[in-house]
């Protein structure tokens, strides 16, 4: 076995049992990196054909490709994942004035949006368009992560992880041809958040295999005196590394390969926020 091949591990994609799996494991077989995070789908109604099974594996091999690039604002980069979201965060503060809750919102692109709108049946009548009561039905299987996985959102305080419960008060709905899913991520313990001890938040997939953009960032609600900063990725001295992933030739029949904890933080914007006078 080659040094690529033990440095390199294969993400799939398939629809198991009306269940969608994204698998990530190591050629190597090492169990320590076999990671399976399940998205479920409503129950499939019976088709006269074989129900389909999409399998989309990426073979990058190097070094270079456990740096991806950003999402929006590094579009010149030859970064491919398959799975493309613009997301939302509403900030909630409660009575008290501290943050109690996030509200998160995704909206799917418009390819991943047909492909769930054919596997999952939402659209029984052929008429283009999910049913509203189908897609309901559906609200919350997005984001049906085993227990203790952020869920793509990272909250911190002076470098400290803010705890996130499981999502609640899900929903789903479809606009402008692509999916839209929302849910409540309530903090564990309200925190109070000031100049002092602003609130870090970012939306990203630390492997890659979903790009998240924040083309609007993050916004407030329950208070009047906050402000948000978007702090862009901090990419210098990444010039041979981003120059690297340019000139990556990807199989055809590819995905994703990293074998590295966390790395779309490297390229992921960050929102500041801070309440109270300056």
């Amino acid at each position: 076995m080659t040094t690529a091949d033990k440095s390199r591990a294969i993400v799939r994609t398939d629809y198991r049992n009306g269940d969608m799996h994204h698998c990530h494991e190591s050629p190597r077989g090492d169990r320590s990196s076999l990671r399976v995070s399940k998205l479920r789908l409503p129950p499939r109604e019976p088709r006269p054909r074989p129900l389909p099974i999409v399998r989309i594996r990426n073979c990058m091999v190097g070094l270079a490709t456990l740096l991806a690039t950003s999402l929006a604002c590094m579009g010149s980069v030859g970064a491919h994942p398959h799975v493309f979201i613009d997301a939302d965060a509403a900030l909630i503060f409660g009575e008290s004035g501290k943050l109690e809750a996030v509200r998160v919102s995704w909206t799917y692109d418009e390819f991943f949006s047909l492909m769930m709108i054919e596997d999952a049946q939402f659209d029984t009548d052929g008429n283009g368009t999910p049913e509203p009561a189908r897609l309901q039905a559906f609200a919350g299987h997005d984001v049906d992560w085993e227990a203790g996985f952020p869920g793509h959102i990272v909250a911190k305080q002076d470098g400290n992880p803010v705890r996130l419960g499981p999502p609640k008060s899900h929903e789903a709905r479809y606009a402008s041809g692509k999916i839209v899913t929302s849910h409540i991520r309530p903090l564990e313990h309200p925190i109070a958040v000031t100049t002092a001890d602003p609130l870090l938040l970012r939306i990203y997939d630390p492997e890659y295999f979903i790009a998240y953009a924040n083309p609007r960032g993050p916004w407030v609600e329950g208070r009047n005196d906050c402000k948000v900063t978007r702090r862009p990725p901090d990419i210098s001295g990444q010039k041979e590394l981003l120059d690297a992933l340019q000139d990556l030739e990807m199989q055809s029949d590819s995905i994703s390969v990293m074998n590295m904890p966390d790395v779309g933080i490297t390229f992921s914007e960050g929102f500041e926020i801070a309440c109270g006078a300056r």
